[in-house]
């Protein structure tokens, strides 16, 4: 019982994530500045939305960090690459050692693919 209503409320969530893309890629193909102004308001609710400030101050500094990366880019591909090397340099800044870590917690001994 309890999966078909998973199903149902997935259904549900994906038709509002559709609609939301669709307004959000309507925006920004008609007015960037409206579209950046709930850009920025979908970010900070979300932000706002962490219970833990320590967490909520940690987010804001990535997501600014973020923006000024993106807002240095000066073009789409230039903007893409750029997004590439964020999330690659987060992945094995932040991610990676933290697998690495859990990995030691959980089965006692480092990996011998570690780097």
């Amino acid at each position: 019982m309890e999966s078909l209503k998973w199903a149902e409320e997935k259904d549900k969530r994906e038709k509002e994530a559709l609609e939301r893309h669709a307004t959000l890629s309507r925006l920004f193909r008609k007015d960037r500045f409206a579209f950046e102004r709930e850009r920025k308001r979908m970010i900070d609710e979300v932000i706002g939305s962490v219970k833990d400030e320590e967490q909520r101050n940690r987010l804001r500094a990535l997501q600014e960090r973020w923006d000024k990366i993106m807002k240095s880019a000066g073009s789409k591909h230039n903007r893409f690459v750029l997004a590439q090397t964020f999330f690659w340099e987060h992945f094995h800044e932040t991610w990676h050692p933290a697998i690495l870590k859990f990995n030691v917690l959980l089965n006692g001994k480092p990996d011998c693919q570690e780097s």
